[in-house]
């Protein structure tokens, strides 16, 4: 019989849930040293995370594997379908090697408590070295878009609803990924709901953020700046102001934040009452 090992793969989906683990059978003789640079898009799939933290990502061989795997297909079906697509697509891509990734590192700093932005929308930029004294950037891993669009680190990839007690920390997803039940569970965390008309003042206290649902599968939250652009942090990789085609965000609504591909609207966050866990 060939050798064979198991493997804990994760399933890098740059979200606002927690990507999913799946343990897989591979050949012992797999190697897995190779990788081709990141996606071209901001959210969505970038790969296969090893239990080492590195990001496999354009391995047919690999990717055939865990597609098969029974833990890939309980997944949903959107995640399937997107990863497979994604997948084979990055596959398809030359054959480059980075020497550095930036979203593959796991970093750490001081950063361990819950840090919180200021109230005042004229004082939200776009700024991650600097925002949160830079502990978006050295906590990057352990903070999603939630916390960023909120402006408020707790380094526990928050979850609508689970800081105001909706759902436990165990629950996966805290409510059903859904425009209705993602806001409500945001309103139940304090957050306010305001419509799906663009903003186009700042409000007299706290600041704009954005909806968007990758639908049966996922949430994905933008964060307005004080010059009227949006910047968002997609899952445990770093932060940015701009969208999959590169171009700087000015209206959410037509943004390209593929899979996220439906925009619920708008509400308003306060950083300093925002109950995030």
């Amino acid at each position: 019989m060939a050798c064979a090992r198991s493997l804990l793969l994760q399933a890098v989906l740059r979200g606002g849930v927690p990507d999913p683990l799946l343990n897989i059978s591979i050949p012992c003789a797999l190697d897995l040293s190779g990788s081709t640079c990141p996606s071209d898009k901001v959210v969505g799939f970038d790969g296969w995370r090893l239990p080492s933290g590195r990001v496999v990502r354009g391995m047919a061989a690999l990717d055939s594997l865990v597609l098969k795997s029974p833990d890939f297909l309980i997944l949903s079906d959107e995640v399937k379908s997107h990863v497979a697509s994604e997948a084979t697509r990055l596959a398809a891509r030359p054959q480059e090697t980075c020497a550095v990734d930036a979203d593959d590192a796991r970093n750490s700093s001081d950063c361990d408590d819950t840090i919180r932005g200021p109230d005042d929308p004229s004082k939200i930029h776009y700024n991650p070295s600097v925002d949160d004294y830079g502990c978006f950037v050295t906590k990057q891993g352990e903070n999603n878009c939630y916390n960023y669009g909120n402006d408020v680190l707790t380094n526990t990839f928050a979850q609508p609803g689970r800081g105001s007690g909706v759902c436990s920390h165990h629950d996966r997803p805290c409510v059903p990924n859904t425009c209705d039940d993602v806001r409500k569970a945001a309103e139940s965390d304090g957050l306010k709901w305001m419509g799906k008309e663009l903003p186009t003042e700042l409000p007299d206290d706290g600041h704009y953020v954005s909806l968007h649902i990758w639908p049966k599968s996922n949430f994905h939250w933008l964060r307005m700046d004080a010059n009227f652009t949006w910047s968002h942090k997609p899952g445990g990789s770093k932060v940015r102001n701009y969208d999959n085609n590169g171009k700087m965000i000015t209206d959410p609504s037509k943004c390209d934040v593929s899979p996220w591909s439906t925009h619920c609207g708008y509400m308003i966050t306060k950083p300093s009452k925002a109950q995030l866990y």
